[in-house]
This record gives C-alpha cells, structure tokens and sequence, in this order.
C-alpha cells in the first residue's frame, strides 16, 4: 500500500526520466517493463493474486495480458512524465519475481513513495530490500530526492520489516487509510531522509 494522493507538482519536471535500469547484485536487476513482459507479469500476478490480495487494491482490474499491457503502457507514460514508475525485479536469469515501484513524487519538496511486491515463493530471501536500497542510491544520485516514505498496513508485518531493515522511522499510523475489497485498513507510515540514508550506509 502507498500514498498515491500526490502527483508531479510543476510542468517544469515533464519529461524527467528515472533511469530505466538499475543493477542491484549480481543475481538481481530492476528493469521497466516492456509490452513484451506483459504476458510474464501477468501470469506471475495470477499465481500470487490471492496472496497479493492481502494487500494490494489494484488485483480486480487485473484481470488479463490486455490490462497487464495497459498497466505498462500508462506505466510509461508517467514514468517519462516523472511522476510516478513501476520497475520488474528480474533475476539473473531473466525471469520476473516482482515489481518495484515510485508510487507519488513531490518534485517541491523533492520527496517520493516507494511500493513493491514479490512472489510468495521469493519472500524471506532479502530481495526487496537490495531493491528498494538500489533504488533510493539511485534516487539519491541521479535525482536529487530527499525524503522517501513507504506506507504499509499496520498488519502487513512483511512490507513493514522491509520499511525498518532501511532503518527508516515510523512517523504515525493512518486511521482509515485505505479502502481495501470492501474493509477500510489503518496504514502506518515510514520515512528516512537522504542525510540520514548516508550516515545509516556510510
């Protein structure tokens, strides 16, 4: 779960373009996906739906490869718009185990949201984390942004263990935060700074 409520503030930043790949290890990368994945990421969403719907609203409007190519398709254009980007977390030998995402951007207060899910097979193995660590040095280095914010339900123990192995800090929980299959759930909400990303990595 993120905070979609913010988008790109300034037609300044249109045309802004997140890098399209970035290697983590040896064994991982994260790549944009391409109407060529949609057929794969389509099929990874389908085997995890009802694991991914513990958490993720998006899953009834997902329902084919022609939604899977729409999702990429507007993925595109915001990621070239700079307002938001979905990344495919591949393995070394191509083969897609989730996605990575900058849901919301506030290019003012150079600040962004991050999202990302994983194969229900792939959890426990520390792959999220090398990601989202990849993408914030990125975020830091090539674009300047200063505080990143990931949001998670206060009973989704994975996506928040992710949050403090960053060694971000809880800022608060949101009551009501998100309408989820019918059930409104509280969220909480992490964040670090990119000064204190540094001192934490250096």
């Amino acid at each position: 779960m993120a905070d979609d409520s913010k988008s790109t503030n300034s037609s300044k930043k249109l045309g802004f373009i997140f890098s399209p790949t970035i290697i983590v290890d040896d064994n991982l990368s994260i790549i944009v996906p391409t109407p060529e994945d949609a057929s794969d990421l389509f099929s990874l969403v389908d085997r995890n739906r009802q694991y991914l719907r513990n958490w993720l609203p998006w899953l009834d409007y997902n329902m084919s490869v022609s939604d899977e190519l729409e999702f990429i398709e507007l993925s595109r254009k915001n990621r070239l718009q700079g307002s938001s980007g979905v990344w495919l977390i591949k393995e070394n030998n191509n083969l897609i185990v989730g996605t990575i995402s900058i849901n919301w951007v506030d290019w003012d207060n150079k600040s962004c949201g991050l999202g990302y899910w994983i194969s229900q097979d792939k959890t426990g193995n520390g792959i999220v984390t090398r990601c989202c660590e990849s993408m914030i040095d990125n975020l830091i280095s090539n674009n300047r942004i200063h505080r990143f914010v990931i949001e998670a339900g206060v009973n989704n123990l994975a996506s928040r263990k992710v949050a403090e192995k960053l060694g971000m800090r809880l800022e608060g929980t949101i009551k009501d935060r998100e309408l989820l299959y019918g059930e409104y759930v509280d969220s909480v909400l992490y964040a670090i700074t990119a000064p204190e990303w540094s001192l934490r990595t250096s």
